[in-house]
């Protein structure tokens, strides 16, 4: 379709914040997209009383960079506001789109159905995760608004098999790639150096790393209960956990039990990191005991990176790209957690790792196009 009008795309998603698995895979199918091709903008919710909630976004990089971002109040804190202002959004915007991507599951029952009643023929709903809460109240909430939500896509679009098939429900889904900047995140000794000076860790110390946001989902108090285990029967070493929490409450429950281990020395919370691809190549493993996830955008990070991974078998099969992780039940007892770390470490880096993910697809230059190629077939049907 060169040559022509490119496809103007809406994209809604929670937020444009930097931690946020969501924020990198649109921001890369963003940097990596032929503007002759398809144009994208952008509707999230992450306002609160006229402020982002999120200090660290990429709102501003995205505008600098010609795309419009929208804003609406954020639906947990206002769900009366939220509905209205995207009803608004639609009547006044929504004929200006050829495709509404919606990555919010829980907010398509509004999101896509004021986008259809505004014309919009191509609406997507986009699957990144194979649970939609870690909390059951929120489960039981959010179930009702799934199935109606589901009833206003046209299409469905998955970062994995698992996520597709937990959302969809045996209708058909296209599996998108998290595809990422692999040379980005590539291992550098240097900055391995510097990085472990600037934290004053040993060149030797083992260090294990956790990237997410603090969160139930993401189970970090169960990753410092596990690393303390490992302490104990391995040394000394050190736990970097690279996010922030919503929540002060829950960052302050996280930093009492790392008190509580005496583990205060070792743990080290470094809240959210514009420069948190450096901090892959600090890394010895790369942890992951998550409650549940889609195909996490940060395990395709530190695979580029060359990170043996040590995930729980709520993260799905198919997110060891590489070869280079294993899986262990978080009902399993603490002793196996701190003996699979220990084995990724005492294994070292995988250096091949980038090449594998590039033969399968992982970088974010093939999944742009892949997703320009799939908008492009959607406006041919």
């Amino acid at each position: 379709m060169a040559g022509e009008t490119p496809i103007k795309v809406l994209n809604i998603v929670p937020s444009l914040a930097m931690d946020a698995g969501v924020t990198s895979f649109v921001r890369n199918m963003f940097l990596f997209r032929d503007s002759s091709r398809v144009s994208y903008d952008y509707l999230h919710h992450d306002v609160v009383n006229g402020e982002l909630r999120h200090p660290l976004n990429y709102d501003d990089e995205f505008k600098g960079r010609g795309a419009k971002v929208f804003t609406v109040t954020h639906a947990g804190t206002d769900l009366s506001a939220f509905i209205r202002e995207v009803k608004g959004f639609f009547q006044d915007h929504g004929s200006e789109y050829d495709v509404v991507h919606c990555h919010m599951p829980n907010s398509a029952f509004w999101t896509l159905r004021y986008a259809a009643e505004a014309g919009v023929a191509h609406r997507v709903l986009h699957s990144h995760l194979n649970s939609s809460s870690d909390r059951f109240s929120h489960r039981v909430r959010n179930a009702p608004l799934i199935w109606f939500g589901r009833r206003w896509a046209t299409d469905g679009v998955a970062c994995s098999e698992d996520a597709g098939r937990y959302l969809f429900r045996g209708k058909d889904f296209l599996v998108m790639r998290n595809g990422i900047d692999i040379d980005r995140f590539a291992f550098n000794p240097e900055v391995r150096t510097a990085c472990r000076v600037e934290l004053g860790i040993g060149p030797e110390e083992p260090v294990v790393g956790c990237v997410g946001r603090i969160s139930l989902q993401k189970n970090f108090s169960f990753a410092v209960r596990a690393f303390g285990e490992y302490v104990a029967a391995h040394g000394p070493a050190r736990l970097v956990i690279i996010g922030e929490s919503n929540s002060a409450d829950e960052r302050r429950e996280l930093q009492e039990l790392v008190d509580e281990m005496g583990l205060e020395n070792s743990v080290m919370l470094l809240g959210l990191r514009s420069d948190a691809y450096r901090l892959y190549s600090l890394f010895d493993v790369f942890f992951m005991p998550s409650l549940y996830e889609g195909l996490p955008v940060s395990a395709v990070e530190a695979q580029a990176a060359g990170l043996p991974c040590v995930y729980s078998t709520g993260v799905p099969a198919e997110t060891d790209i590489a070869g280079t992780g294993s899986f262990t039940a978080l009902d399993a007892p603490l002793a196996n957690w701190a003996r699979a770390l220990n084995v990724a470490i005492e294994g070292g880096r995988h250096l091949e790792a980038p090449n594998k993910l590039e033969a399968a697809g992982y970088s974010a230059e093939a999944n742009a196009a892949r997703l320009m190629e799939y908008y492009e077939r959607l406006l041919s049907r």
